[in-house]
């Protein structure tokens, strides 16, 4: 990204919790954790000072079938972070007492996170749909697995998980390509790994690193394609009951996976539906109505399914209501094809939503590197415009009225109230 005197980095695991087992829930977000407690060669004190030190952003994330750490800083800074990165992710010391005191950090986390209604509202919904697949538990598990899971779990989930096949390094900004590729191949010497060849082959210096280790994961199972169970998803209805001011809504069916063909029909839909301010959800049930404040389509991805939903927050005494509109406009699309106007309006908004997104240096390295994991063609950004503008009106109402005929699945947060599906 010419002119650009940051860069993006960061190092992504094909592994999430998804591919943890009832018995070890949570070890892929405590790990998470454990990363930022030092090395062989810095501490946490010292990874934390680095971090700060250039006037970036770096976090890391864990989601259902990924992990990353990453940082945004200076092009000046990159080669730093660049080995601070490579060095937590290669050569972390897991240390036991470390891991005790953040196991009570983890539980707090989840505390925090079981005080916020739309948490506990989408957790709720993926819990009801996927029953007992491992895509149905809350990412960070629960404070009851948290306060048993072993420290040589832990372990065992780094040793099996952090290993080249499932790495992906991937970054965007000031720096040239060539510059990227020097800066690791030194951090990757530093770390004590070899190069770039040996890390894949396992023929670094660094055999006791799960970056340089000779395990591998199950053939055909390349960065994120690993051999996993398809849920099948289940309809039903849930409430957990609070006493909040508002009742959380999320109505919704089985959507479509990652990289679907149909992905940018599917695109399309959800924000004509239910995607700003202008979409039929919107105007109808807040700007013509008052019933909510927020209503919105929300969908979630994975490599071999995906969830379709309407998001709505309302009064326990609005909820019927809501619901019942939310159901007719999504059945109005269905059964009518929008009209030219109203779609060539959702093309513009798509594709300069596309196009502004791709100045961030953050959206662009997250791109690529979901690219690689997940095995789609990277794009220009002029033809995943062109991708958008062959979708037709047709395309739209053909896709609203397949979800709809599809099972339904409702989640509610809050509130007593009696809820049906029309």
């Amino acid at each position: 990204m010419p002119g650009l005197a940051s860069e993006t980095i960061g190092i992504w695991v094909a592994a999430g919790s998804r591919d943890e087992s009832a018995e070890t829930a949570g070890s892929t977000h405590f790990l998470e954790h454990m990363l930022f407690k030092g090395t062989g060669s810095r501490d946490a004190k010292t990874i934390a000072a680095a971090f700060d030190r250039t006037g970036g952003d770096s976090n890391a994330i864990t989601a259902k079938e990924l992990t990353c750490y990453y940082s945004r800083c200076l092009v000046t800074d990159l080669p730093n972070i660049t080995g601070l990165l490579v060095d937590m992710v290669s050569n972390s010391q897991l240390d036991v007492e470390e891991f005790e005191r953040e196991r009570g950090v983890i539980i707090e986390e989840l505390a925090m996170s079981a005080d916020d209604p739309g948490d506990v509202l989408f957790d709720d919904f993926d819990s009801l749909v996927f029953g007992s697949h491992s895509l149905a538990r809350p990412v960070g598990a629960t404070k009851d697995q948290i306060r048993v899971l072993g420290h040589h779990t832990v372990i065992d989930h780094y040793q099996s998980t952090y290993i080249p096949p499932r790495l992906v390094i991937a970054a965007a900004g000031g720096a040239t390509h060539e510059e990227v590729l020097a800066m690791v191949d030194d951090a990757l010497a530093e770390a004590g790994l070899g190069s770039r060849a040996d890390v894949w082959s396992g023929a670094g210096s660094g055999s006791e690193s799960a970056i340089a280790g000779t395990d591998s994961v199950a053939k055909g199972s390349h960065l994120g394609g690993a051999a996993r169970v398809r849920p099948e998803f289940q309809s039903g209805k849930s409430h957990t009951v609070k006493d909040i001011e508002q009742l959380g809504i999320l109505l919704g069916c089985e959507g479509l996976e990652e990289g679907h063909d149909d992905r940018f029909i599917y695109s399309v839909m959800l924000t004509m539906l239910g995607g700003g301010m202008s979409s039929r959800l919107f105007q109808s049930v807040r700007e013509e109505r008052g019933l909510a404040y927020a209503v919105n389509c929300v969908a979630s991805q994975f490599t071999d399914t995906g969830t379709f939903g309407i998001y709505a927050g309302c009064t326990a005494e609005n909820a019927q209501a809501v619901v019942d509109l939310a159901m007719s406009e999504w059945d109005r699309l269905a059964q009518e094809a929008p009209s030219q106007f109203e779609l060539d309006e959702i093309v513009s908004q798509l594709s300069g939503s596309m196009v502004l997104g791709l100045e961030s240096s953050a959206a662009r390295m997250n791109r690529l590197a979901r690219s690689e994991i997940f095995g789609l063609p990277l794009e220009s950004p002029m033809d995943l415009i062109e991708r958008v503008r062959s979708v037709t009106a047709e395309d739209v109402s053909e896709m609203a009225g397949r979800l709809l005929s599809r099972p339904k699945a409702l989640a509610l947060v809050g509130p007593a109230a009696e809820i049906v599906l029309p």
